[in-house]
């Protein structure tokens, strides 16, 4: 979150004096209005997560909220505050297969299920996103480090292309490739996949009152073991584990940013009257 006041620490008190309320209101407005835009700025210039924690980034810097020569300007949204100010990285098995995740039986969603094996595992959906949506991650968008924006938005309309041609998941006697989309389409998109993240992409629609809503999934399951070749257990896999982020410090930043304009912008304003 940033907050704007008009001290003396940004404007000099002659001319806070000389700026009547309405001018303040105004002086207070213009500056969150710059923060803003700086701070968009600052995260479209930030390449090193890929477009979609970008987007979601962007998303997450509100609209100024401006009351008696004070300006908020919040930040929201978990991806986005993770980029902010930073994390040291996590085992996801710990949050998704932790010990407050509850066991339910096979089939049934909102918990782990036990395997025959010992230990426990559960299917997790990834959504993906159709070209030209915002939030979330696009098709295509993922492989933008590996090809190149370019290629990876033809990429994503051919994997949309395909999906949209899918039979509607649930549909009753297709035949399994009718309602899941092939491996192969693209390479793998880390050394540990075991599949390109399109593999089994499925299409569901929902019907609700006044419309029909269609989104795109796969589902990846996430296990505290693995086997190798001959079905033999042999502890974690290299996968669902998130590296450190380092913090961006975005707000820092245009706090500077108008702690060096906000005079200038005062007088200016005073020399305009």
């Amino acid at each position: 979150m940033i907050e704007i006041r008009t001290p003396e620490s940004l404007v000099p008190v002659e001319m806070l004096a000389a700026l009547g309320p309405r001018q303040i209101d105004q002086f207070t407005r213009n500056m969150a209005a710059a923060a803003r835009d700086k701070w968009i700025m600052l995260a479209q210039a930030d390449n090193d997560y890929g477009s979609h924690m970008r987007d979601d980034y962007i998303q997450g810097i509100q609209e100024p909220v401006v009351s008696r020569g004070t300006a908020v300007i919040s930040l929201v949204g978990t991806v986005a505050n993770l980029l902010e100010h930073g994390d040291n990285g996590v085992d996801l098995r710990d949050l998704l297969l932790g010990d407050r995740v509850p066991v339910v039986p096979r089939g049934r969603k909102g918990g782990k299920h036990e395997a025959v094996a010992g230990g426990y595992y559960r299917a997790i959906p990834f959504r993906h996103r159709t070209p030209g949506t915002t939030g979330g991650q696009q098709m295509g968008s993922a492989y933008s480090g590996q090809m190149g924006e370019g290629a990876a938005k033809k990429l994503g309309a051919e994997v949309y292309g395909r999906a949209m041609k899918l039979k509607a998941y649930g549909t009753q006697g297709v035949k399994p490739e009718d309602v899941r989309l092939p491996a192969g389409m693209v390479g793998l998109l880390r050394d540990h996949h075991k599949t390109d993240i399109y593999a089994g992409m499925i299409r569901e629609r929902k019907t609700y009152e006044k419309a029909t809503q269609t989104q795109y999934f796969t589902f990846r399951t996430i296990s505290d073991h693995t086997t190798d070749d001959r079905g033999r257990r042999v502890g974690a896999s290299v996968g669902w584990r998130r590296g450190p982020i380092p913090a961006r410090n975005f707000a820092q930043r245009v706090a500077d940013y108008v702690a060096k304009i906000a005079a200038d912008a005062a007088r200016t304003m005073l020399e305009a009257r």
